[in-house]
């Protein structure tokens, strides 16, 4: 199907006043993973029944929706069978602004004489060339691509230089058609200084008093509840016997790319406030991510036990908000490697001589991952793939785990007696759902 045609008859049909701002030489036919689109006269709610209406078209979900600066709000689009590295990202802008340069693009103009192109709207000539040069220099990032995208606004008609002159500073249009002349980048460069304090002066002159009381506003009610209170990233927990497969998991999660996420980033049964306390003794040897023989030393005694279960206990809490949560934000896929409920099962492997009751006892101020894996298989199939436990202790491990998926929230059983690839197909559709169910609270309908 082509998702970029359905797309741009949505748009059109919504009457939403848009323009595509760059890369859409070859759309709708191609397209690339982002689209970026500048939009004027529309509220956060049109832009949601505008994506409704797109998945309703297309069969597409909304796998994230954010707010990524003062009224710029991106959905990220999947099919509903999730594809390896597939990513469409609608990014809708209502100007451009950077913390150091606020408002410096307001693309009134360019939307007032946008051009239709195909089935959808791109800029007029003389105003690609301003966006781009503007965009450039607040990114301070000019390459080939860009010199060939003014070069051809340039060559469209003879009266674009004289547009530019109506529209700029007769120094910035010499620049420009400098740069153009020369095809050169370095013309670019030699003149950075002057286009930087020209957006500078625009900035300077688009910050107004009811600018930063609408930005103000706008902050606090949407950006820190869609940004902070509903987090784009997920938390999710992998719990297995050893030769469960976690870190063969791990990696390919890595390798598939759910593109809504910026990243996966692994995290070993704790958050990581604290290092293991051996590491802070003089001359520790470096720490381990994993343990290659679980059972090979006794456990402590009862008090040094129960002062560092206390102590990692902290980690679990305090450690999730400063560690977990910011990753969240950063909309990071943040996998634990093991978890708390490690515990349930095998209070040995972490060396502690507690009463089996402890970790249930504390286990109200764990705060729980968005979605627990606990990967189940035969034990004489987990045991022949790591035989670092006897193959009863093996035994005994798979029904515990199974018995913690059944008391935990938002648990769910994975069979891992199969190939990675349907593993990893069955848990990257667990999380996609999830994530678009999360993602529907966001839109305002």
């Amino acid at each position: 199907m082509n998702y970029l045609h359905t797309i741009f008859e949505c748009l059109n049909n919504q009457g939403l006043d848009y323009c595509i701002q760059n890369g859409y030489q070859k759309m709708p036919e191609f397209y690339p993973t982002d689209i970026d689109i500048f939009y004027q006269n529309a509220t956060e709610e049109d832009l949601d029944e505008v994506i409704n209406m797109i998945t309703k078209k297309t069969g597409l979900k909304i796998i994230q929706k954010i707010a990524m600066g003062y009224y710029h709000f991106v959905y990220w689009l999947t099919p509903e069978l999730p594809e390896p590295g597939f990513q469409l990202e609608l990014d809708f802008q209502s100007e451009l602004s950077k913390k150091s340069m606020p408002h410096y693009f307001i693309p009134t103009k360019l939307l007032e004489r946008k051009i239709k192109y195909k089935n959808f709207y791109i800029p007029y000539p003389t105003d690609e060339i301003i966006y781009t040069i503007l965009r450039r220099t607040v990114k301070h990032n000019f390459t080939e691509i860009h010199l060939a995208t003014i070069t051809k606004a340039f060559q469209t008609s003879p009266a674009i230089e004289s547009e530019l002159r109506n529209e700029l500073p007769t120094h910035i249009v010499e620049i420009i058609t400098q740069i153009i002349k020369t095809q050169s980048i370095k013309t670019f460069e030699d003149n950075y200084q002057n286009l930087y304090s020209y957006v500078l002066q625009i900035s300077k002159k688009n910050n107004t008093i009811i600018k930063r009381i609408s930005q103000w506003y706008y902050n606090f009610s949407r950006m820190l509840p869609l940004r902070f209170f509903k987090p784009c990233g997920m938390d999710i927990a992998l719990l297995a016997p050893d030769g469960g497969g976690k870190s063969t998991i791990l990696n390919a999660l890595k390798e598939y790319g759910i593109t809504s996420f910026a990243g996966v980033e692994r995290k070993y049964i704790r958050p990581g406030l604290f290092r293991n306390i051996g590491q802070y003794k003089p001359n520790a040897q470096p720490e381990m991510t994993d343990n290659p023989n679980p059972h090979g030393r006794k456990p402590d005694g009862s008090l040094k036990s129960w002062i560092r279960f206390l102590i990692y206990l902290i980690d679990f809490t305090l450690g999730y908000f400063i560690k977990v949560v910011p990753l969240k934000w950063q909309r990071k896929l943040i996998v634990f490697d093991r978890y708390y409920y490690d515990y349930y099962v095998d209070m040995y492997r972490y060396h502690y001589s507690l009463p089996k009751w402890t970790p249930y006892f504390f286990s109200f101020l764990i705060p729980a991952p968005t979605v627990t894996f606990i990967l189940c298989a035969p034990a004489d199939v987990i045991y022949n793939r790591k035989k670092e436990l006897t193959l009863d202790e093996t035994k005994r491990q798979c029904l515990a785990f199974e018995g913690v998926a059944k008391k935990t929230k938002n648990a769910i059983l994975i069979n891992v007696d199969r190939p990675i690839t349907e593993i990893v197909n069955e848990i990257i559709q667990h999380i996609v759902t999830i994530r678009i169910d999360l993602t529907k609270k966001k839109i305002k309908r």
